[in-house]
């Protein structure tokens, strides 16, 4: 199918759930197509489309502020932003707030070891570890 085409909503819908259950799964792509009775080639198609079109849909975006388009962005720096508050009413706490792409928020209680926060939010955000 032609980029911009019109798309068959339910099917990328299908391969979407079908890409995020592998990713969960734990096992090699190889081993869920074959339990889930998938053509491997057809899994590397979608998910590489998948991709495409969500990296189309974040490059055809109006242009943010800079600190809005560090979200989920794949070139963000490796620091960012951090805005301190403190309620005096409830008592201090090391937590952090995270807001990943699309909105999603992550809270963290400390203390936390920084690789495996590290590694999950590159699940979260699908980039590899």
């Amino acid at each position: 199918m032609a980029r911009g085409a019109s798309r068959d909503r339910k099917r990328e819908a299908s391969w979407r759930r079908i890409v995020r259950e592998q990713r969960r799964s734990g096992v090699s792509v190889r081993e869920f197509c074959r339990r889930s009775q998938v053509k491997e080639s057809a899994f590397y198609f979608w998910r590489r489309e998948l991709q495409a079109r969500q990296a189309e849909q974040e490059h055809h975006r109006p242009r943010q502020a800079p600190q809005a388009r560090l979200k989920g962005s794949p070139a963000a720096p490796a620091f960012v932003p951090v805005k301190l508050s403190h309620d005096a009413a409830v008592p201090p706490t090391a937590r952090i707030e995270i807001e990943l792409s699309g909105g999603r928020r992550v809270h963290v209680l400390a203390p936390v070891d920084r690789q495996m926060l590290a590694d999950v939010l590159a699940v979260l955000e699908a980039r590899p570890c």
